[in-house]
């Protein structure tokens, strides 16, 4: 594993905690948020595959996640390009600094 894919699964990590962590409070006044909640959550739990027990189902997990977080932004009425945007990039971004080491996860 590279060091900029580290660094950048740390920084996605503490980005997701974050806004998990803050979702929460918005769910308990909006119920339709708790959605959101969950797909943080998965997308912690993708990253913390990659990071630590080094799967390649941590990124699939992350993908998926970003799909689904696509659909029901497009659904809730979102901007389709900063939804499009949203859900790509990181993903991308992981993929890019991961593809010359794929090998190296199970």
């Amino acid at each position: 594993m590279t060091t900029g894919l580290k660094v950048w699964l740390w920084i996605v990590l503490v980005i997701n905690v974050i806004a998990c962590v803050s979702m929460v409070g918005l769910a308990l006044v909006a119920p339709l948020a708790w959605v959101s909640v969950v797909l943080e959550i998965l997308i912690v739990a993708g990253v913390v595959m990659l990071l630590f027990a080094r799967k390649k189902m941590g990124f699939y997990l992350i993908c998926g996640s970003q799909v689904i977080g696509l659909v029901i932004n497009v659904i809730l009425g979102t901007n389709i390009i900063y939804a499009l945007i949203s859900a790509i990039v990181p993903a991308l971004i992981i993929w890019m600094l991961m593809k010359n080491t794929w090998y190296e996860f199970k």
